[in-house]
């Protein structure tokens, strides 16, 4: 897509503080980082949501993660890692990517359920029979 920022910065037309890159994936630190470290990682295809790729590629993506999560590791002696996506987001870039943010003891943050606080109308056997009904 012509106008995404992660496509441009996988065109080399504007630049990343790149941290890793291989044929279908690149790895780069966020401009607007939560914590030191805190990196985003892409396929270098354009796509907006996990819906717009294969699972292989899927798979290719998450080793990357798995690769820079383990660098991450070891440069911050950490064990600690906030890892997501933000899927069909109004706002930030529309291309899918992965939030790898390296967590520690006093960081003042909290587990990844505790981005959304709101509860469920339906009960559980409920959603599980809606969502098991949608499910090919």
């Amino acid at each position: 897509m012509s106008d995404c920022l992660f496509c441009k910065i996988v065109r080399n037309e504007i630049p990343s503080y790149t941290l890793y890159e291989d044929e279908q994936t690149w790895a780069f630190l966020d401009i607007m980082p939560r914590t030191i470290g805190h990196t985003i990682v892409i396929l270098k295809k354009h796509g907006d949501t996990i819906l717009d790729y294969s699972p292989a590629e899927l798979g290719v993506l998450w080793g990357t993660v798995q690769k820079v999560t383990e660098a991450l590791k070891k440069t911050f002696k950490t064990e600690i890692f906030t890892i997501g996506i933000n899927h069909g987001e109004v706002t930030g870039v529309h291309h899918h990517h992965v939030h790898i943010i390296p967590r520690f003891s006093d960081d003042g943050g909290g587990v990844i359920q505790s981005v959304v606080k709101k509860e469920g109308k339906v009960g559980l056997q409920e959603v599980q029979k809606r969502i098991k009904g949608n499910i090919t």
